[in-house]
C-alpha cells in the first residue's frame, strides 16, 4: 500500500495569503484544502480530517482560536497538529494557543522557511505520538504466538502468508483462543502496520450504538469519528461480526462494496480505506443458513477465512505457554514467581480448557497470587481450577459450548441432542420426530442444517 502525501488544511480570510501558501505547500508534495472562514474550516475539517492545519487568528465573525476550541472539546485533534497564524499576533494569544493544544505560532509575515520547518516538525511529532501509541498497545497485546504444535504451526504459516497481503480476513474459533491476537499479528505483519489498529467488540456494546461506533455521527455541527475514521489507513477488526443487527449489516456490506461511507446523521460521503478483520466464536454458515446474517456480507467479508486451533488441539504449547503467562503475571503484580512441580505441569497440560487461552491465564493468576514464592503442586492447580481438574475424558463433560455465544451453543447443544435421540431410534427419522416433539418437515430441515446424516446412526 502506497503512503499518501500528507494533507494541510489552511485557513484564512485573505484569499492572497491561501493562494500562496496553497501554491508553496503543493510545490512542497502536500496536498491542500482551503477556507476562508470558522464555518468553511470546520466543514472541510470534517469532509476530510487533514495532518495538518494553518489556522489563522483574526477571521470575521468567528476568530481561529474559537475554533480552536471546538476542536479540542469535541475531541477532534488526537492525531492533527494546529499551527496558528496572524499578522496581528500578541505573546497572549501564542500562550493561549499553545495551552488550548495548538502545536506551534506563526506570525505573519510568514518566512517560507520557517513555515515549512514548522509544519515538518509538526507532522514528525504526531507521527511519533502516533508510534508511541502503537508501541504501547502492542506491549499490552504482544504476547508472543507460541508454535511448537502441528495446528499452531500451520496458524503462523497462514498468518505469515496473509499479512503482505491487503485481503479481508474472517477469523473463526472458540470463545478464549486469541482470535484478537491473531487479527494483531496479521496486521503487524501488513504494509499498514505503520498505522493503527482498531478493535470494535460487539459483544460488550449495546445494538442500538453500533452504528455509531462503526461510522461515526454529526449532529449540530458536532462530529464524532467511527471506527472506520479511527482505522483508516491502518486495519479495523470487528470482533464478534455475527451480533451486527441486519440494518448495520446492509449499512457495512454498502460501504465495503462502495469503498466509501457515510457518517450517522452526515450528508457526505467519506472515503474508506481500512483493511478489515472479522472474527466470531459462532457458526456463521449457520447463522447465513437460519437468516441472521447475510450471506452477501458474509462472502464480502470471507475473502480469506482462517480457523484458531482451540488450546486442547494445541497441547504441545502448553508448558512453554504456561511459563510465559507465569512470569508476565509476576511481574505485572510485582511478586516473585513461583515455582512447579513436574506432576502440577503435566496435570495443567492435560486439562482440555475449554476456556482456552483465556481459562488459562485465569487459572494461572490465581495460582500465582495464592501461592506466590512458593512451590505449586498438583493440588493446587485442582484448586486453581475449582475442582473440575480429572482426566481429560471427564473433563470433557463439562459442555464446551458455555463459553460460546447464545446461537453457537444453541447448535451445539441442539446437535448433540438430536444426534443421541438418532441413535436411541436406529436412525428413524419418523421415531426420532415422535421423540422429541418435531413436526417431521422441520426436523428434517433441522438435521440438514445441523450437518446430521440419519443414515450414520443406522446399526450404532
Amino acid at each position: 500500500m502506497s503512503k499518501q502525501k500528507p494533507h494541510i488544511l489552511v485557513v484564512d480570510d485573505e484569499p492572497d495569503i491561501r493562494n500562496i501558501l496553497q501554491d508553496i505547500l503543493q510545490d512542497e508534495g502536500y496536498s491542500v484544502s482551503l477556507a476562508e472562514n470558522a464555518a468553511q474550516a470546520r466543514r472541510q475539517f470534517n469532509k476530510k480530517r487533514p495532518d495538518l492545519v494553518l489556522l489563522d487568528i483574526w477571521m470575521p465573525k468567528e476568530d481561529g482560536i474559537s475554533v480552536l476550541q471546538n476542536w479540542v472539546d469535541n475531541g477532534e485533534l488526537k492525531h492533527t497538529p494546529v499551527i496558528m497564524i496572524s499578522g496581528h499576533g500578541t505573546v497572549e494569544n501564542a500562550v493561549e494557543a499553545v495551552k488550548l493544544g495548538a502545536y506551534d505560532f506563526l506570525e505573519k509575515p510568514l518566512s517560507t522557511g520557517k513555515l515549512l520547518l514548522c509544519i515538518e516538525r509538526g507532522l514528525e511529532n504526531a507521527t511519533l505520538r502516533a508510534e508511541n501509541k502503537r508501541l504501547k498497545t502492542r506491549l499490552q497485546h504482544g504476547s508472543p504466538m507460541i508454535s511448537n504444535s502441528d495446528s499452531s504451526q500451520e496458524l503462523m504459516r497462514h498468518i505469515k502468508l496473509l499479512g503482505p497481503t491487503d485481503s479481508w480476513v474472517f477469523i473463526t474459533g472458540e470463545s478464549g483462543t486469541g482470535k484478537h491476537l491473531v487479527a494483531r499479528k496479521i496486521h503487524e505483519n501488513s504494509p499498514r502496520s505503520e498505522y493503527d489498529v482498531i478493535e470494535l467488540n460487539l459483544a460488550a456494546m449495546p445494538s442500538d450504538s453500533v452504528s455509531q461506533a462503526l461510522f461515526g455521527s454529526e449532529a449540530d455541527g458536532k462530529v464524532l469519528p467511527g471506527a472506520f475514521e479511527q482505522a483508516k489507513g491502518g486495519t479495523l477488526v470487528i470482533n464478534e461480526v455475527l451480533g451486527l443487527n441486519r440494518d448495520t449489516q446492509n449499512k457495512l456490506l454498502s460501504a465495503l462494496q462502495e469503498q466509501q461511507f457515510m457518517r450517522i446523521g452526515g450528508d457526505r460521503y467519506l472515503e474508506l480505506d481500512v483493511r478489515v478483520i472479522v472474527t466470531t466464536s459462532g457458526n456463521p454458515q449457520q447463522a447465513v443458513r437460519e437468516g441472521a446474517f447475510s450471506e452477501d456480507l458474509y462472502y464480502r467479508l470471507n475473502v480469506i477465512p482462517i480457523s484458531v486451533p482451540s488450546l486442547r488441539q494445541r497441547r504441545k504449547d502448553l508448558p512453554e505457554l504456561v511459563e510465559l503467562f507465569v512470569q508476565d503475571i509476576a511481574e505485572r503484580n510485582d511478586i516473585t514467581p513461583p515455582s512447579m512441580a513436574t506432576e502440577a505441569l503435566q496435570m495443567l497440560s492435560s486439562y482440555d480448557w475449554p476456556g482456552n487461552v483465556r481459562q488459562l491465564q485465569n487459572v494461572l493468576q490465581r495460582l500465582i497470587v495464592l501461592n506466590a514464592g512458593q512451590n505449586i503442586n498438583e493440588a493446587d492447580v485442582e484448586g486453581a481450577i475449582g475442582g473440575d481438574l480429572n482426566l481429560p475424558s471427564q473433563a470433557a463433560q463439562t459442555p464446551d459450548y458455555f463459553d460460546s455465544d447464545m446461537r453457537s451453543a444453541k447448535e451445539k447443544f441442539e446437535r448433540a441432542y438430536l444426534s443421541h435421540h438418532l441413535e436411541t431410534v436406529n436412525g428413524n427419522v419418523s421415531e426420532l420426530a415422535k421423540k422429541v416433539g418435531l413436526e417431521r418437515t422441520h426436523l428434517y430441515r433441522k438435521l440438514k442444517n445441523l450437518d446430521i446424516n440419519a443414515r450414520d446412526a443406522k446399526g450404532r
